[in-house]
């Protein structure tokens, strides 16, 4: 999740992205203790990320497929095939 933080002048500062997947990364990777996550962290990783990824993309671009295509920088028929297989519902 982005952190935000509300300044005084009511604009709102995302932190630097991968400055919060480090920290989120860090509480996972320590919530293990002293163990290793088990097998398969990218994976799951990227599976945990795409698919809100791709919802609040959609949200975004009012469901507009193209735009949303092109705002994630990939093909629209990859958009397509991602939200099958993702489980995503479109609004209608």
């Amino acid at each position: 999740m982005i952190k935000f933080k509300l300044l005084k002048s009511k604009k709102v500062v995302i932190d630097n992205l991968s400055h919060t997947v480090d920290s989120i990364m860090a509480d996972y990777f320590s919530a293990h203790g002293d163990l290793l996550p088990p097998s398969g962290v990218y994976n799951r990783v990227m599976r945990e990320v795409e698919k809100p990824l791709i919802e609040r993309s959609l949200k975004a671009t009012n469901g507009n497929q193209i735009k949303t295509a092109a705002l994630l920088g990939i093909n629209r028929n990859t958009l397509r095939k991602k939200i099958r297989e993702l489980g995503i519902r479109l609004e209608k």
